[in-house]
């Protein structure tokens, strides 16, 4: 005999309380009052009979747990006559006897003195099992949920674990959710590129073959599709379907990117964002969020929202530059207007700040003081990367002040402004504490969105296709006051920062970082004072040539690591990683670092490795071509494992 629950007794009782209500409405006519006992009686009688089937279950238990007490371990009789799988445990999870229910049915007909239990229940140790009232566990095609019984026998510690079997409604509860729907919404990159190089039959007929293709990819998995605009898809399926999706990693994506017209590669590539829900409607509205992520991690890739978050796949291609006058007008035209209102501008990056964080802040504070609002440069000069340009802004620009924490949480008051340049992520800012603080916040960053909560902020400026923050603030300048005149200081911060972030004008480099530098150089920037800012100390220079000449290659990947904490580590990494790139066949370079008890990891690639998505793996995150992780209470030797497991995982998934 089987346990198969208790969903009998409600039958019963459903059909005894049918068959009550009958005699009490043949009764009402006649005589009320007797049809009025019997009504409250049948309501006390059915209340209690309900109580007692919803609680059966515990009180099997416990009368399993009774009867446990009142035996010791040699009452094998007893136990083998469960009509379930029953097995006694020691201590420590060897199994030393069990059923012959459980022999057959969970050991597979054979079973070892050595045996333990964790062979038996998907891997979970007996004190897990312990600390849980009821386990789920698969066995063959088979499910049971496990039950324990501790007791003691002569001063040693023992356990019983019954299976019961729940194989129908597990099956159900699978088929379940694997029919839950799942949206995913497609929208095509770079077809306004496509507009622009084909004539009108030719960019219809490629449209046709990327919607066949599309169309094609989602038949296979049993999805529907429909195209909602000229650029924009939805597919809806189920749960079960989409899984499968995820296990071919979306050949779709590779599908469209290789897609070719006359023998040319078009350049169009999908980004896609996919959800799930109890409804079609909430399963569509996430989805669009997660899209509007994939867009915001430069597309060509696919975003996946979960309970945790996001997954994703993909992203291995460069975002394609977007010029875009108009968002940078209005753009530039709203955060005016928050400059004017406010009694003060707080300016602030990330922490360790770099030239292209203090050079947007300061190009930022430049506007806010030509409309006559004081600026603050929000900053620790001892923990930055800017030495320099902070030593020029002290002694150039006495107007902006340099504040630390302590002095901007005093300084600020409900009007005032906080404008974070370079990072979007709240852990990842200067001070954390000043951006709470602040009540009117904006965002300016060109970073990849990274997967975390949507910080709450009145103006988010974010492009992707951007080189650095330093060139999005350069485009603003242009528009955001026609009285604006820019110091030669201010300049020089701005084109400094789009040269770090662009290797001097090598990755990240399109049309309009050369038409920001252009307006920079107009404006006064000189190429020799801005080259001096990225000057180092004789130390600096013999460490990062050390951690060069200890470098070796690893699947097309160049790994150093520099040797104990010496000062200014973080530039000698970066320095170094930039370095490494120019080794022969080095599609990316890593170089490690200790920081106290933590391992900091610098990564830098030409395009062809994207170094934000194995950063990410690592709890990091950064751009394609520029990106870092900390990895707290870890060794060299265990970081330098992890990274190289983390490549190996990039180049199987991207293979």
């Amino acid at each position: 005999m089987k346990v198969k629950g208790f969903w009998h007794d409600l039958v019963l009782i459903a059909v005894t309380a049918a068959v009550a209500l009958a005699f009490t409405a043949m009764t009402a006519p006649k005589q009320p009052r007797l049809a009025l006992a019997e009504g409250f009686a049948f309501a006390a009688v059915l209340l209690f009979a309900f109580l007692r089937a919803l609680t059966a279950r515990k009180r099997y238990r416990r009368f399993l747990q009774r009867m446990t007490e009142q035996m010791d371990f040699t009452d094998q009789k007893v136990l083998s006559a469960y009509p379930f799988p029953v097995a006694v445990c020691d201590a420590e999870g060897t199994v030393d006897w069990c059923s012959e229910r459980f022999l057959t049915e969970i050991a597979g007909g054979r079973i070892t003195s050595a045996a333990r239990i964790e062979e038996f229940s998907n891997g979970v140790p007996l004190q897990t099992l312990i600390g849980e009232d009821e386990t789920a566990v698969q066995v063959g095609d088979r499910y049971y949920s496990v039950y324990t019984v501790p007791y003691q026998e002569e001063d040693e510690e023992r356990c019983i674990l019954i299976f019961l079997e729940n194989t129908r409604l597990r099956q159900t509860e699978l088929a379940y959710v694997s029919s839950r729907p799942y949206c995913v919404i497609v929208e095509l990159d770079n077809l306004d590129d496509v507009r622009g190089n084909y004539r009108d039959s030719e960019r219809a007929e490629i449209r046709s073959r990327i919607e066949a293709a599309l169309d094609a990819w989602a038949e296979g998995f049993d999805s529907f599709t429909k195209r909602v605009t000229d650029d924009r898809y939805m597919i809806l399926t189920e749960q079960s379907n989409f899984q499968r999706m995820v296990e071919k990693r979306f050949s779709i994506l590779e599908t469209v990117r290789n897609f070719e017209y006359k023998g040319k590669r078009v350049g169009v590539t999908l980004s896609i964002g996919a959800a799930g829900g109890e409804t079609i409607r909430l399963s569509e509205r996430t989805a669009r969020k997660a899209l509007e992520m994939a867009l915001g991690r430069g597309g060509d890739q696919v975003a996946i929202r979960t309970k945790n978050g996001y997954d994703f796949i993909g992203g291995i291609s460069g975002g394609a530059e977007k010029i875009n006058t108009v968002k940078s007008r209005v753009m530039a035209a709203a955060l005016a207007e928050l400059m004017k209102a406010s009694s003060g501008v707080f300016l602030m990056g990330h922490t360790y700040t770099d030239l292209d964080a203090i050079g947007a802040s300061v190009g930022l504070a430049a506007a806010a003081e030509s409309f006559g609002v004081p600026a603050y440069l929000v900053a620790d000069p001892a923990k930055s990367l800017a030495g320099a340009l902070l030593d020029r802004v002290a002694a150039e620009a006495p107007s902006l002040k340099i504040v630390q924490q302590a002095q901007a949480l005093e300084l600020m008051n409900r009007r005032s402004l906080l404008i974070v340049s370079d990072t979007h992520v709240a852990s990842f800012m200067e001070f954390p504490e000043v951006f709470e603080a602040a009540e009117t916040r904006v965002i300016v960053d060109h970073h990849r969105l990274a997967a975390e909560p949507e910080q709450e902020v009145v103006l988010f400026h974010h492009d992707p296709g951007a080189s650095s923050a330093s060139e999005m603030v350069a485009e603003l300048l242009q528009y955001i006051n026609p009285d604006l005149v820019l110091s030669k200081l201010a300049a020089e911060a701005l084109l400094a920062g789009m040269m770090l972030d662009t290797k001097g004008f090598v990755v990240r480099v399109g049309v309009r970082t050369f038409e920001a530098a252009a307006f920079l150089r107009e404006r006064g920037a000189d190429t020799v004072s801005v080259k001096r800012l990225f000057s180092n100390s004789m130390e600096v220079n013999r460490n990062r040539n050390r951690v060069i000449a200890a470098a070796e290659c690893y699947r097309g990947c160049v790994i150093s690591a520099v040797e104990g904490e010496v000062e200014d580590a973080r530039i000698v990494a970066a320095q170094a990683a930039d370095e490494l790139l120019n080794v022969n066949e080095s599609k990316a370079a890593f170089v490690l670092y200790q920081s106290g008890s933590a391992i900091n990891i610098s990564a830098r690639s030409y395009g062809e490795i994207n170094v934000q998505l194995i950063m990410e793996a690592l709890s990091g995150g950064g751009h394609r071509t520029m990106a870092a992780c900390r990895l707290p209470e870890t060794s060299i030797e265990e970081a330098m494992t992890d990274l190289k497991a983390e490549i190996d995982r990039y180049y199987e998934e991207n293979s």
